[in-house]
């Protein structure tokens, strides 16, 4: 009967991380720029290859989001390929979350804090009152370029890898540049969470939620059954 308990906490524990990836989907439906978290199981050998479990892992939408118009010339949104590589307490971090607003030392930052980089490494910082940022990047300043705005991919897709909120980290292949970057200066690609997805997402984990209870029941009711025929058996 152990085998029971097992499934059902193995059901249980798959249901649990279901939802709180549509929790976090949904908690950022507003977030400019985020990706919604997909799951998938794979099988996770054990002492015997025909003792598996199945884990639940995340895997980003990488989906184009809607591009929209924004009043702040700071904020930048990718058509296409790509992710703004940026500094995250030391890290290198990727995101399409494009919300960035001059700091006192002139970096472009995030609402976070994290520092824009620049193409080629270091953080982009700013100088000049009158700034234009072209598709490709470019950063014009008083009508002079004076640095790019890089935009980069995993090397390898399978790589991406969800950090937190809206930043991702991208494995040990690492980045590559992307050759032909779109950027829309003035304008904020917004998350590409539906709510209608999720809510079917949600009743999915809660009926797997159900099945596993389900099981636990069973067990109960069988091992019941058999202390009830053990005392039985025992009181003779």
């Amino acid at each position: 009967m152990g085998g029971l308990i097992d499934a059902a906490s193995a059901i249980l524990s798959s249901s649990t991380r279901r939802l709180e990836m549509v929790s976090n989907n949904v908690a950022n439906a507003v977030t400019p720029g985020y990706k919604r978290q997909l799951s998938f199981t794979h099988s996770l050998e054990q002492a015997s290859a025909a003792d598996q479990v199945q884990e639940v892992l995340a895997r980003a939408d990488i989906g184009q989001g809607k591009i929209s118009p924004s009043a702040n010339p700071l904020d930048l949104a990718i058509d296409g390929e790509g992710f703004f590589q940026i500094m995250a307490g030391g890290d290198l971090r990727y995101t399409r979350q494009g919300q960035f607003r001059v700091a006192d030392d002139g970096t472009l930052i995030t609402p976070a804090g994290h520092r824009l980089q620049q193409a080629g490494g270091g953080d982009l910082v700013v100088r000049g009152s009158a700034i234009e940022i072209t598709g490709d990047g470019t950063l014009l300043e008083d009508g002079r370029p004076t640095a790019r705005i890089g935009l980069y991919a995993p090397a390898e897709a399978a790589q991406l890898q969800p950090a937190s909120g809206s930043l991702f980290a991208f494995g040990l292949a690492g980045p590559r540049e992307v050759s032909r970057p779109q950027i829309r200066q003035g304008a904020l690609e917004t998350s590409n969470v539906t709510l209608g997805d999720e809510m079917v997402s949600m009743m999915a984990a809660l009926r797997q939620a159900e099945s596993g209870a389900r099981l636990v029941q069973v067990y109960d009711d069988l091992l019941g059954r058999a202390i009830s025929t053990f005392g039985q058996g025992s009181g003779r």
